[in-house]
C-alpha cells in the first residue's frame, strides 16, 4: 500500500508537468510567427480607408509588433486559436472590455461594434 501511495505522489506531478509542458510547447511552436508573418503584419492595412485609419492609430501599435505579445495582424494560426476558443462575439467582448495588456476598446473609443468586429476579422486574416 505504501508503494502505491509513494508512486502516486511521485509520478502524478511528473506526468502532469510532462503533459502540460509538451502541449504548451507544441502550441507555442505552432503559432510562433515566422519572419514572413512579422513582415506581413508590418505592412497590412484594411482596404477601407476609414478602417485603415482606425487600425493605423489604434491597432497597429500592438498587432504589428512581435514584441507586444498581441497576435500579429495576418497571422492566421495565432488568431485561429482565439476564434476557436471565443468566437467573433467573444473576441468583440474581450476587445470592448480589454484583455491582459490591451486596453478597453483597443484604444479605438470611437469604433462601433461593427468596426471592432471588422478590424478583428481583418487582423485575423478572415476579411479584407
Amino acid at each position: 500500500m505504501k508503494k502505491v501511495i509513494l508512486r502516486t505522489l511521485v509520478l502524478a506531478p511528473l506526468l502532469f508537468l510532462a503533459s502540460c509542458g509538451d502541449n504548451q510547447e507544441d502550441a507555442a511552436k505552432a503559432i510562433a510567427p515566422t519572419a514572413a508573418d512579422i513582415e506581413l503584419a508590418a505592412n497590412l492595412l484594411p482596404t477601407d480607408p476609414l478602417l485603415a485609419a482606425k487600425y493605423d492609430r489604434s491597432c497597429r501599435n500592438c498587432h504589428a509588433q512581435v514584441d507586444a505579445a498581441a497576435p500579429l495582424t495576418g497571422h492566421q494560426a495565432a488568431w485561429a486559436t482565439r476564434f476557436d476558443a471565443k468566437g467573433a462575439d467573444g473576441l468583440l467582448a474581450s476587445t470592448k472590455m480589454g484583455l491582459k495588456a490591451m486596453p478597453a476598446m483597443g484604444l479605438c473609443n470611437d469604433c462601433s461594434d461593427a468596426e471592432l468586429t471588422a478590424l478583428t476579422a481583418f487582423m485575423a486574416g478572415r476579411k479584407d
